[in-house]
């Protein structure tokens, strides 16, 4: 049973470990670092002070004051940033859940409900999925976090925009490095290299993965190529990415019972093993962007083409696909001055396509006998009769405008944006001799922001702003028919929202970052997922009426001297407010799969030869089902790492560290409406690894 006066106990002992550190280290060659104004670039504009900007945004920069992370996955990137949950599901054959006040948090595979940009170039489909399983870590180096509805600027979300950008390139014509991380079940390498000569950089980075997991039947292989080249010259520049990932082998194994959460965390469900769920998968990404600077303004343009291939058995069937995306994107941004109002006009478009050559087979592993029907497993092989063999196409387009006006303390900024999502869906086995059956549906929407800034101090912003979101179904959550046939659900409405926040961010007493939001944000037909008994955990989707969230977040950084600090706490209250399903009348009841209260912590303290970091996560009680008859206790993990300076010529950066420092058993993610009572994913009990970087 979590407690609710963990949080505050949790965060006195962090702050008992801290402030010795810290006036310690100011005793001895300590100097005091006044923070600086953050600037971001996610407002889809050149490089703006957060201050300007009228809602919530966060940047964090990979290791700049959490030292010696692993790079592993983004529940290290995005611990501390405010209203933002990753959680780390433990199971390879599935990306890390990311929600944003509560967006995203239903997601049964991939990323939903959040834009994920890579270097301006979007990695979120047509039909609005995500995927980040080839997302080499290695290569970022900071990452900016849109938080609330003005993320509809950039298209099909209701909860905002993940950026991942790259570090700048190396000044030097050569700089390699090399990293390796163990633990007890698992090994990663990564190496990497780049440089800088006259007008060009570039960067390749490799990165190779081996592990047995932490469950049973969670063994996982992978491998991950990037190059990066930019051609730079004062008024513009060039830049291809090509991105390349193959994982032949990734294991699934499954969520547990409560009893098995508290007993025997590490165990599998049995049915995956006997139907053998697992994923391969390979993954290219190639693109081309330019930018033109001129002395009032700037432009932009993006090509981009992407190829992904999936094998993915199942307990309920064996899914595989082709995939090919294409898209582009373009902006123009002009500025000027009238009348001592400093204007900016940013317009811009984007178009997307998306070709899913989809086949669905029988799962015929763990049959025999009398047991294995002859009409879909006519064979010894695992793989029986195709049940589905259609082509889902996607194509969406949007325009979009975004103008500010400022003067002195005061910024008001305006967006609006349109947005037409088309469907179709061609199933072959419908009627081969005319080419198939055709099905189509096509989704559209207008969504505006209109928000303020107001500058209390220089380093001080008080902030308002209302906006609305869309959000259409995935290809996958049309195709998923609870009655199995093909083609796309028609019942299946887009989510729209509304959304009126208020907040405080800026710099106070010169070392102290504060960000502070409130919101209220009503939704209607709200996309939920669910399963039917007995069809092997497959997931379907239906409209919620109207939910509502209500809620706020406190994000803090600071630096005392040798000393940084850093944490931050969400809030949300997130209802149905009208919600029937067949009968039963849920209004009132709490969405699943949202902790009501989440916190987080950390502090680490430099020296000359090294520094040591301490950290603190933390979930309240959780609801796993529409109903509310199960839940996920709450839990507070605690993680600790210390690592050294390189002092040599080979530049070695060893570091040490353990998660989960009591060996807590608690569920790091959540299946919500699961049957068979398995609604909760493990996660890690205490690790200890080591990692070592040799590089400049």
């Amino acid at each position: 049973m979590w407690n609710p006066r963990a949080g505050a106990r949790a965060a006195a002992a962090l702050l008992t470990v801290a402030l010795p550190l810290s006036i310690g280290a100011q005793g001895r060659d300590s100097v005091a670092r006044p923070l600086q104004a953050v600037r971001v670039t996610v407002s889809r504009e050149a490089s703006r002070s957060v201050l300007d900007l009228p809602f919530g945004v966060s940047r964090v920069s990979v290791d700049s004051s959490r030292a010696g992370i692993r790079r592993a996955s983004l529940t290290e990137l995005l611990l501390v940033v405010p209203g933002v949950v990753v959680s780390n599901r433990y199971n390879p054959t599935q990306d890390p859940r990311l929600a944003v006040r509560g967006f995203g948090s239903r997601s049964a595979f991939g990323i939903r409900g959040v834009r994920v940009v890579r270097d301006g170039v979007p990695l979120t489909l047509a039909d609005g999925q995500a995927a980040v399983d080839f997302v080499d870590l290695e290569s970022v180096g900071s990452a900016e976090v849109m938080r609330g509805a003005a993320g509809a600027l950039y298209g099909n979300a209701s909860g905002g925009v993940l950026e991942l950008k790259s570090p700048p390139f190396p000044v030097r014509p050569f700089e390699p490095s090399l990293r390796y991380v163990a633990n007890a079940d698992a090994n990663r390498w990564s190496a990497a290299g780049g440089g800088s000569a006259a007008s060009l950089g570039w960067r390749a980075t490799a990165t190779g993965n081996r592990s047995d997991g932490p469950r049973d039947y969670s063994r996982f292989r992978s491998t991950a190529a990037l190059a990066d080249a930019a051609w730079r010259r004062d008024a513009g520049s060039l830049r291809a990415q090509f991105t390349w990932y193959d994982s032949p082998e990734a294991q699934n194994p499954g969520a547990v019972t409560a009893a098995e959460l508290q007993l025997a965390p590490t165990v599998a469900d049995s049915l995956n093993m006997r139907k053998r769920a697992s994923k391969s998968v390979g993954q290219k990404l190639l693109s081309l962007t330019g930018e033109r600077t001129w002395e009032a303004g700037g432009a932009s343009a993006s090509v981009f083409s992407g190829w992904r291939d999936l094998y993915n058995p199942q307990a309920f069937a064996i899914v595989g696909f082709d995939r090919r995306t294409l898209g582009a994107s373009a902006r123009v941004e002009q500025r000027g001055m009238t009348r001592n109002h400093l204007w900016r006009l940013t317009l811009g478009s984007d178009v997307q396509s998306q070709r899913d050559d989809r086949r669905n087979f029988a799962n015929c592993a763990g049959l025999a006998g009398a047991g294995r029907p002859a009409a879909t497993c006519p064979t010894a092989a695992d793989r029986g009769a195709e049940t589905i063999h259609q082509l889902e196409k996607v194509a969406s387009a949007g325009v979009f405008a975004r103008g500010e006006v400022n003067r002195a303390f005061l910024t008001v900024t305006g967006t609006l944006r349109g947005d037409q999502t088309a469907f179709s869906v061609r199933d072959y086995r419908a009627t081969y001799a005319v080419g198939g059956a055709v099905q189509s549906r096509t989704m559209s929407a207008v969504t505006p922001m209109l928000g303020v800034s107001l500058r209390a101090r220089p380093t001080l912003a008080v902030y308002a702003n209302v906006a609305s979101s869309f959000e259409t179904p995935t290809t996958t959550e049309l195709a998923n028919r609870p009655d199995g046939s093909a083609g796309l659900n028609r019942d299946l409405k887009p989510q729209r929202g509304r959304t009126i926040e208020a907040g405080v961010k800026g710099i106070v007493g010169r070392r102290v970052f504060v960000d502070v939001a409130l919101f209220d944000i009503g939704t209607r037909d709200e996309l939920m997922a669910f399963e039917i008994p007995n069809s092997g955990g497959r997931r379907y989707f239906r409209n919620a009426g109207e939910t509502r969230r209500r809620g706020g977040e406190l994000g803090l950084s600071a630096s005392l001297g040798m000393v940084d600090m850093g944490g931050a706490l969400t809030r949300l209250s997130y209802t149905y407010e009208d919600y029937l399903v067949g009968t039963t009348r849920l209004d009132g009841r709490k969405v699943p799969g949202v902790a009501p209260l989440s916190a987080s912590l950390f502090a680490t303290a430099r020296r000359r030869l090294g520094f040591a970091t301490i950290e603190m996560q933390q979930a309240s009680r959780t609801a796993a089902d529409d109903a509310n008859a199960n839940y996920a206790p709450g839990w507070v993990l605690w993680n600790a790492r210390i690592g050294l300076a390189p002092h040599n010529r080979l530049g070695i950066e060893p570091v040490v560290g353990i998660d989960n420092i009591f060996d807590r058993n608690y569920a790091a993610n959540i299946v919500t409406n699961a049957t068979r009572g398995r609604y909760f994913e493990p996660g890690a009990g205490r690790r200890v690894y080591v990692s070592v970087r040799v590089g400049k």
